[in-house]
């Protein structure tokens, strides 16, 4: 198995997770931080997709924003999904998941303007 079909098998149980997020954070008892974590992870597996089917960034460049997306990304779902069920909170672990999906973010701003060594 590849590590790209273990990429996208990730970004579409982030896809599945961020649906079950926002469908449960739709009804009684209502938690929009649910929703929001839902939303989270669908746009940063929308994004990993998206940058798994792209031909103008290869390796590292490829890589490295994916792997700080679905990491950031799934940190900051987990922190909000275990403080609605349980309701305790894991100090720092939602901001630092989204600095890391931020991190992503960036990395991708600055992978296609790098070219690539022959």
């Amino acid at each position: 198995m590849t590590g790209q079909r273990i990429i996208l098998a990730i970004a579409a149980l982030w896809g599945l997770a961020g649906v079950i997020m926002l469908a449960a954070g739709s009804h009684p008892p209502q938690t929009g931080n649910l929703a929001i974590g839902g939303q989270f992870l669908l746009f940063h597996a929308a994004a990993v997709i998206a940058i798994l089917s792209t031909s103008l960034i290869s390796g590292w460049r490829r890589a490295l924003p994916m792997a700080l997306m679905l990491t950031g990304s799934g940190l900051f779902a987990f922190e909000i999904i275990i403080h609605v069920a349980t309701g305790v909170i894991l100090p720092g672990l939602a901001p630092v998941g989204g600095g890391i999906a931020m991190l992503g973010w960036l990395v991708l701003v600055i992978a296609p303007l790098i070219e690539p060594k022959n």
